[in-house]
């Protein structure tokens, strides 16, 4: 396996599906199975995190012999808001971040 889990690359092929939809972790986690399918909405948001917004790349400089990298972020969280209507009809809105790739993280090889 590459540098990225089975996880991470289930959650890429979602986001990747559905780019022209405004999406949230939270959906990510449904459509994925939930904590039954071990993709839990902590656990798809620590992915995003760790995998895909604070993703590093080597910048080919050492310091003290070790690799010196940056982070390239392969996704990023876009505020938004989504309206939340009750069963007594009374509509709220809620801020949520939507998840998108960055132009660096639609062209970025996967599989290397």
């Amino acid at each position: 396996m590459g540098k990225f889990s089975e996880k991470a690359l289930k959650i890429k092929a979602y986001v990747e599906a559905h780019e022209d939809e405004n999406i949230t972790y939270t959906d990510i986690s449904e459509a994925l199975g939930g904590d039954a399918a071990g993709f839990g909405p902590r656990s798809v948001n620590g992915t995003l995190t760790s995998a895909f917004t604070n993703h590093k790349e080597p910048t080919g400089e050492e310091i003290d012999g070790k690799p010196v990298k940056e982070v390239k972020p392969l996704m990023e969280r876009v505020p938004g808001e989504i309206q939340i209507e009750d069963e007594n009809g009374k509509v709220t809105h809620k801020s949520v971040n939507f998840i998108r790739f960055t132009d660096y993280g639609r062209t970025y090889n996967y599989e290397a």
